[in-house]
């Protein structure tokens, strides 16, 4: 059986577990990589300690630091600010202009699309 060829790793942020694995399975199945983060401080870890992502998807209402204050933090650190950025939410009217946003639930082919074309190399 042929492997898949990795695309990039996303980063997804994300405080439900149901979502996280769907998210992964849907992402992985079509050759990303994925690292979870549940929650924004944890966003913020993964950030500063590993391998930059080439997209991060991020849901605006978790507990702790929001979706709201990591699109702050990737803006303003010159090295994450050209990551490309997704909103994932159920409440799509909260998010801030300037990010593509998917609304939960979501349909598959435009985050695909979204991930594809941000990750291309």
């Amino acid at each position: 059986m042929a492997t898949l060829q990795q695309k990039g790793r996303v980063l997804i942020v994300e405080d439900d577990p149901d979502i996280q694995a769907a998210l992964t399975e849907l992402i992985t199945h079509d050759g990303f990589e994925v690292e979870i983060a549940g929650n924004g401080a944890d966003a913020i870890s993964f950030l500063e300690g590993h391998v930059r992502p080439c997209a991060v998807l991020v849901d605006l209402l978790m507990p702790g630091i929001v979706g709201q204050e990591l699109l702050e933090y990737l803006r303003a650190d010159d090295r994450l600010a050209s990551i490309p950025v997704a909103i994932v939410s159920g409440s799509p009217q909260l998010a801030p202009t300037g990010y593509k946003v998917f609304r939960k639930p979501l349909d598959l082919h435009p985050l695909l699309d979204f991930l594809n074309e941000g990750c291309a190399i």
